[in-house]
């Protein structure tokens, strides 16, 4: 059996056998299942079986290289082709079917001769997989505009079937990601996005040294303790300025953004992976398919412009099935990004999708209630429960309570500010800050 020969597994994960029992009768399949859930098992184990080859498009050189390494470790004929890449014979062995799974980006994967689709089907090809297949769509939160052009390829392909996979897909997204592939009467699968090993908190910051102390502080108490820690940062700054206070105390951490250059991040990969730093700092360049499974915290300093990238980053905890925690430290200020964010958007479609999950995300975080049920139906799961117990809102009692004095001071203060200065300086005046008082 390939799966225990390969990959040491005896047994499969819920959805996997259906699904490559699909593949194989080469029926098109749409695979929404959790950072975690072993999706890639999905197109890993066909190629294996069939003896032709998988093809898979990755929007990552990194993540690519990934999983080649960790395929080739197993034993398995694997390799991948970017645009940039000048060794020719990496495409002259994938022709004759050398290799049982062939990763290549969306561009190169629309660049690429007939010539090359015509003998690599000769040679045969049991299946054409799309991961991370959000970036398809413009009501995705990653929309990459080469992804809507795969659709071209089926011409090449006759008969192979299309596999799109990805972790994070509301209902809107997964009708794009159908329509935009052409798949024919797909085998969608829909797994729970229920991560019930992940506690989900958030707290609300006053942005500032103070609060770097705090939050450095924090992470030291998750050091002390078992697994991996990662941090990630909206800017680059944060990623700098964390990573600076973490080494002043003693602490390896690694840092990672997209800034550096790509010999550092993969040697920040490497350490990381291999256990020889505990502590990644990072922007969301790093991680996707990152398959680490004893990361026991994910620390988010700062709100994520998108609920689905929120939950795809927290997802990287506890992949193991331990017990593992997810923190959101969010400022005001992260709310009112969302021209900024649509500034880097390419159609109305995009910007409206932007703001959309911007705003979920603010609703994520402003929450009284139960961050799971919330979380959970974003993606259209009902959770019937109306608490699940490992939230910082279901596991804090009496949440309700008079807060009318506190109400009356904060609107007393918002009026002697004279309704000019947002939210932090009312509440700066109540607390007795002398935050920008001159000094005696």
């Amino acid at each position: 059996m390939p799966g225990l020969k390969y990959f040491g597994y005896s047994v499969f994960r819920p959805y996997q056998k259906d699904v490559i029992q699909r593949i194989i009768e080469k029926r098109d399949c749409l695979v929404v299942m959790a950072t975690g859930s072993g999706k890639s098992l999905c197109y890993q184990l066909p190629p294996l079986v069939t003896g032709k080859t998988a093809l898979v498009v990755s929007p990552l050189i990194s993540l690519m290289q990934d999983q080649v390494m960790s395929l080739k470790q197993r034993g398995i004929n694997a390799e991948f082709l970017g645009s940039a890449q000048t060794d020719s014979s990496v495409q002259t062995k994938a022709e004759t079917g050398y290799f049982q799974l062939l990763f290549m980006t969306p561009e190169k994967a629309c660049i690429i001769p007939i010539s090359f689709w015509s003998k690599l089907l000769k040679a045969g090809v049991c299946l054409f997989a799309v991961d991370e297949a959000h970036c398809i769509s413009e009501w995705g939160h990653d929309f990459r505009l080469e992804y809507k052009q795969l659709d071209k390829l089926r011409t090449f392909l006759l008969g192979v079937p299309f596999v799109a996979l990805t972790a994070t897909a509301t209902e809107k997204v997964r009708i794009d990601i159908i329509n935009s592939l052409k798949l024919k009467n797909p085998y969608v699968t829909i797994a729970s996005f229920d991560r019930k090993n992940l506690f989900y908190g958030v707290k609300v910051i006053n942005r500032g040294q103070s609060f770097v102390d705090e939050l450095v502080q924090e992470i030291l108490k998750s050091v002390a303790g078992a697994g991996s820690i990662i941090v990630y940062c909206m800017t680059i700054k944060d990623v700098e300025e964390i990573s600076k206070a973490l080494k002043q105390l003693g602490v390896k951490a690694g840092t990672y953004h997209g800034q550096m250059g790509s010999k550092a991040r993969e040697e920040a990969h490497r350490l990381f992976i291999r256990d020889e730093i505990r502590v990644m700092v990072a922007t969301m360049a790093f991680g996707m398919g990152i398959d680490k499974p004893d990361v026991r915290h994910v620390i988010h300093y700062g709100c994520p412009k998108t609920l689905e990238s929120y939950y795809q980053e927290s997802g990287r905890c506890g992949r193991d099935g331990i017990a593992s925690v997810c923190w959101l430290y969010y400022a005001r200020s992260n709310f009112a990004k969302g021209d900024f964010y649509c500034g880097e958007s390419q159609t109305e479609n995009q910007r409206t999708a932007i703001m959309e999950s911007l705003l979920a995300a603010q609703r994520y975080c402003l929450l009284t209630t139960c961050r799971r049920k919330f979380l959970l139906n974003h993606f259209g799961e009902t959770y019937s429960a109306e608490t699940c117990g490992n939230c910082d809102n279901c596991m804090v009692s009496n949440r309700e309570r008079d807060m009318s004095r506190e109400s009356y001071l904060l609107m007393t203060s918002i009026q002697a500010c004279g309704g000019y200065w947002g939210l932090n300086m009312p509440i700066d005046v109540l607390r007795g800050s002398r935050v920008g008082t001159p000094p005696q």
